[in-house]
């Protein structure tokens, strides 16, 4: 069964305010589900501005999510040469910005949906190596595990399902002993309890994670209708 992961927010934070409107309308289209007509927006914004590696994001970004919609569809050539442009997208944004957190996790996310989890595995993998210090490829390992472990859960796989978690978990602790705020880890250790049934642990994480970062309203959902459920 095909699964879909989670694509990261468009960018709009750009230099030049040609290229920040062109951005911003693109965004606006993308919101609309009108594809076609935010890339065009994007490469207009990658015009004013080619050294911008946001906009050659978005545009990856929108063909990647355009791919999805092709493949539901049942269009699966059109679906295909999306991916593939999508693809190339994400690789010219990381030329241009080599650390840049959202195509990494943009294109992880793209090799994942195409069945592809090696590939996910050695560009994490690389990035992790170039960038031993650095937090965000951490956190996208903790992510890649962590929905490793899902998949085998549903596969029935519980030794491998735990060991992936063990590792997600392990991640996740090394980026909190460096930055303890980190919302994003203490959501995604908050998910790691739920899953392993401690419903109040991650209650608590998740809560930890909203007070750093308040404006995750999906996660205030999640908190209440798990609270309701104890």
């Amino acid at each position: 069964m095909r699964r879909f992961y989670a694509i990261s927010l468009l960018m709009v934070l750009v230099l030049g305010c040609a290229s920040q409107n062109y951005n911003i309308e693109g965004v606006r289209y993308y919101g609309q589900a009108r594809y076609d007509a935010a890339i065009t927006a994007f490469q207009s914004a990658l015009q004013a501005n080619p050294n911008d590696p946001n906009a050659l994001y978005n545009i990856a970004a929108t063909y990647h999510q355009s791919a999805r919609t092709s493949l539901r569809s049942g269009h699966m050539a059109a679906a295909q040469q999306q991916y593939e442009q999508a693809a190339q997208y994400y690789q010219l944004c990381l030329t241009k910005d080599s650390n840049h957190a959202d195509a990494y996790r943009g294109l992880s996310t793209l090799h994942m949906d195409c069945q592809n989890g090696e590939a996910a595995y050695q560009l994490l993998r690389n990035w992790y190596d170039a960038n031993p210090v650095s937090l965000e490829p951490k956190l996208e390992f903790a992510r890649f595990y962590q929905e490793f472990a899902q998949i085998c859960m549903i596969q029935g796989r519980t030794e491998d399902a735990q060991r992936y978690r063990d590792t997600t978990e392990k991640l996740l602790q090394q980026v909190l002993a460096t930055e303890s705020t980190n919302h994003r880890a203490l959501r995604a250790l908050g998910f790691l309890k739920e899953q392993s049934g401690d419903i109040a642990g991650a209650v608590a994480e998740y809560q930890r994670s909203l007070q750093i970062h308040p404006q995750q309203q999906d996660l205030v959902a999640r908190v209440s209708a798990l609270t309701q459920t104890r």
